[in-house]
């Protein structure tokens, strides 16, 4: 299917984007609201929307930005996500909306098109699509930049006639109407009246490009979007060329990294144990100092923690550790949006950790509203990372069908790659699903040799199934005995599963 560009809007100037200035500090607050239409009640479906959206959120997560990510939007779903978004834009540096699907150029302005619109006649389209404008305003909050990217199916497949409904050709009107936002850029597909192609492959020409030129270091906002158009222009063989229009600060910007953002390695005395190592480290850490075991979050005091770490964050400002450990400290002060904002922090400084630790959150609905989907964005990003706790965790998602769609074959698979890095939780997962035939071959057998593998590896949930299976005489001998041991260590290694079954044994025997 072909792409046609809106043909209302905007002249490109080349000399628009010179900027100066100083580049984006490392406390820049950045924000995304991403869209990815493809599955309409009345028009053909997109082959590549859903996909575009959702690699464009992984590439700016990864940058440092706090996504709000949409697929398949009605127009309920879509003015919410814009409520959402504009929100967080009021104290955001950077907001950025990309949105992929269908687009209609109506009247005086750009529309986007909900899934649920069926568009019969003139009057629905005011009511049934979300209007360029309000999503313009949304990104205009943002202090430094506010960039609107409409990677848009113009065809019109829906019954409604738009060439009788006053259609303007020209950049002036469609100008006025966004209010002359400040700081806004405005990135199309191709030129006005010109076709956009459909891309052959995962992702549309636009959208490719953008995955390229997003995180290269040093190409600041006006060397980066030329970038995108000559990408664009050389993978369409010249027949399409991205269109922009736009008013941007002084300030030069940039998406990716500065090229003079060199990260300062860290002093000896922050590789020591600190004060914040002692009061807010997670247990399950591996790169902590010699001497620190970690504190659950439960038993961190919070006052002291908050404390500590804020002092080491402000000497030791590149070391991701101490950024992360206050966002624990924090979170268990209940300053839940500041903890956010730390594990952000901590991210942009590398530290995987912190990511995925943003992901339980949000499966979990812990001091945040619960969303699976931006979850599962977090997981994949720490999974490509080779981070076991994210693929297990992914893999999890999968095997329920929370945040998408159920696919026991799938999470077999993630829980295969961790258990390839010697993750022990991988291991026993890989054996239960085994152990009921889902997503691999029923093989008792086998699971049980999972289960003693993953238990000598200190697993207590694996120690608690080899238990059961030795109670039983599944997938081999049967051994009560050996069985109670086992129970008695994964108690011990704080199983509240197996103090469970022995209570319930031993007030059996005693009966």
């Amino acid at each position: 299917m072909r792409r046609l560009f809106r043909s209302a809007i905007f002249t490109f100037t080349t000399g628009l984007l010179i900027l100066s200035g100083d580049p984006a500090g490392a406390e820049e607050r950045r924000v995304a609201l991403v869209i990815g239409n493809a599955n309409y009640a009345s028009a053909p479906p997109l082959a590549t929307s859903v996909n575009d959206a959702e690699d464009i959120a992984k590439v700016l997560t990864g940058l440092g930005f706090d996504i709000v990510l949409r697929r398949d939007t009605t127009a309920a779903d879509l003015r919410s996500a814009i409520a959402e978004f504009s929100q967080k834009s009021t104290n955001a540096d950077i907001a950025i909306v990309y949105y992929a699907g269908y687009s209609l150029n109506v009247g005086v302005g750009g529309y986007l098109v909900p899934t649920d619109a069926r568009l019969l006649n003139s009057s629905d389209v005011r009511s049934e699509t979300i209007s360029l404008p309000e999503v313009m305003f949304g990104a205009g909050k943002a202090r430094s930049l506010g960039l609107v990217v409409l990677d848009a199916l113009r065809g019109n497949p829906f019954p409604v006639d738009t060439e009788s409904l006053n259609i303007d050709s020209g950049a002036d009107t469609a100008s006025s109407r966004s209010g002359g936002a400040r700081n806004v850029l405005l990135l199309f597909a191709t030129e006005p009246r010109k076709i956009s192609e459909q891309g052959h492959g995962r992702n549309s020409p636009l959208a490719a490009a953008l995955l390229e030129n997003l995180p290269k270091p040093g190409l600041e906002i006006n060397f980066l979007l030329r970038n995108v158009r000559d990408h664009v222009r050389r993978s369409t063989h010249s027949r399409q060329t991205p269109y922009m229009y736009g008013q941007l600060s002084k300030q030069k910007i940039f998406i990716g990294t500065p090229k003079d953002a060199v990260a300062t390695v860290p002093q000896d005395e922050a590789a020591r144990a600190q004060p914040c190592d002692e009061l807010a480290a997670a247990p399950d850490d591996t790169d902590l100092p010699p001497g620190i075991a970690g504190v659950a979050m439960e038993k961190i005091v919070a006052a002291d923690a908050v404390t500590a770490c804020t002092d080491s964050v402000n000497r030791f400002p590149t070391t991701s550790r101490f950024t992360y450990q206050l966002g624990r400290a924090l979170f268990a002060a209940k300053d839940y949006d500041a903890a956010l904002t730390n594990y952000r922090k901590a991210f942009d400084l590398g530290n995987i950790r912190a990511l995925h630790t943003l992901g339980t959150l949000y499966d979990r609905g812990d001091g945040v509203e619960r969303d699976p989907i931006r979850a599962r964005l977090y997981y994949e990003i720490a999974a490509q990372k080779n981070f076991t706790p994210a693929m297990v965790n992914l893999a999890t998602l999968y095997e329920s069908g929370a945040g998408v769609a159920q696919d026991p074959a799938k999470a077999y698979a993630l829980y295969q790659q961790a258990a390839d890095l010697a993750d022990a939780q991988a291991i026993n997962k890989m054996g239960e699903l085994t152990e009921k035939g889902h997503g691999v071959e029923q093989n008792p057998k086998s699971a049980r040799a999972l289960y003693e593998k993953s238990a000598g590896m200190g697993n207590p949930e694996a120690m608690v199934n080899l238990a059961r299976c030795l109670a039983n005489g599944i997938g081999g001998r049967k051994d009560i005995p050996e069985a109670r041991k086992l129970l008695a260590r994964a108690a011990k290694a704080g199983s509240t599963q197996a103090r469970n079954i022995i209570a319930a044994t031993t007030r059996r025997e005693r009966k």
